[in-house]
């Protein structure tokens, strides 16, 4: 996962803005616990969402507890925690923080092969300091590591294939988050729900995250699912003209629009529960959002200094 599943924190209530930073402190605090303070290093808003929904799903008791911060003493936080005898909701934590760690470390590595050779460097010295917390993650959950793991292989075998799909280089993430999602549940009405969220929720990261680094992938010949769509190959080793942006970005943002209209009929038929107004604010409000955002605004190359 990417980072692109968070709130729209403009449409949240106060309660609920802090209910989701406290989920934010817990699972950060959780990942030091199971996996070493290095780990949290790993920590991501699309890791917070999948403890969300695991804590939602489960029904899990939680209390409030205010600390200083883990990583700044400095600093208070507001933590919510399981409630002392909820083991279910200990569970959900860890289970978030295993998949922080896994996600980290299959990226790491793509990074090792993908990258340029400052990048792959600082890829090898994470990948080291992780280690011992992925064997540890590994060992907590065989099936996240394999799940991961095929997924990853699965992404290589689509993005080298002669004929290259959109729907086929989206797939492998779409089935995993399909997987992950319909593991947190055993009731098979529910756990078919999840599974429906989880395979277009997967499919809309694959692509947002395609359509956010498509000028650079073109710009440094890299694969992009969207630049051999679109045929964008003719401008590698410079800048889109305007008007080709344009189209590529009102084409990109089309297709995220249909995987979303196909994701929010298995959102609205989540469980209720305490956190409802949060999920539905980041599946209804904030995923359009970050489109609007990386699409139109260009904040990516905002942040990067760049002319867009």
């Amino acid at each position: 996962m990417f980072g692109y599943v968070r709130p729209f924190r403009g449409e949240m209530l106060v309660k609920e803005y802090e209910a989701y930073k406290g989920v934010y402190c817990g699972l950060c605090k959780a990942l030091g616990q199971h996996y070493g303070r290095l780990a949290r290093l790993s920590l991501s808003y699309d890791c917070t969402f999948y403890a969300l929904l695991a804590l939602q799903v489960s029904s899990s008791s939680l209390r409030a507890e205010k600390k200083c911060c883990t990583c700044n003493p400095l600093k208070k936080c507001t933590y919510i925690c399981p409630a002392a005898d909820d083991e279910n909701a200990a569970g959900c934590y860890q289970k978030a923080a295993a998949l922080c760690v896994v996600m980290t470390v299959y990226k790491l590595r793509d990074n090792l092969e993908d990258e340029g050779f400052l990048k792959r460097m600082g890829a090898r010295f994470l990948h080291g300091l992780t280690n011992g917390a992925m064997k540890k993650a590994r060992r907590d959950f065989p099936e996240m590591d394999e799940a991961v793991r095929k997924m990853t292989e699965d992404q290589r075998a689509a993005e080298a294939a002669e004929t290259v799909s959109l729907d086929r280089c989206a797939a492998p993430t779409a089935e995993l988050l399909e997987t992950l999602f319909a593991g947190l549940s055993e009731d098979e009405a529910q756990r078919r729900v999840l599974g429906q969220l989880g395979y277009f929720l997967g499919r809309w990261v694959y692509l947002m995250d395609a359509a956010d680094d498509l000028a650079e992938d073109v710009a440094q010949k890299r694969f992009n699912p969207f630049a051999e769509k679109l045929r964008l190959s003719a401008f590698a080793d410079g800048e889109l003209p305007k008007e080709v942006r344009g189209a590529a970005d009102e084409e990109c943002n089309a297709v995220l629009n249909a995987t979303l209209a196909r994701m929010n009929p298995a959102a609205s038929l989540l469980p209720e529960g305490q956190f409802t107004g949060i999920l539905e604010n980041i599946l209804k409000l904030g995923l359009p959002e970050m489109q609007r955002e990386i699409l139109f605004l260009h904040a990516k190359e905002k942040r990067n200094g760049r002319s867009v």
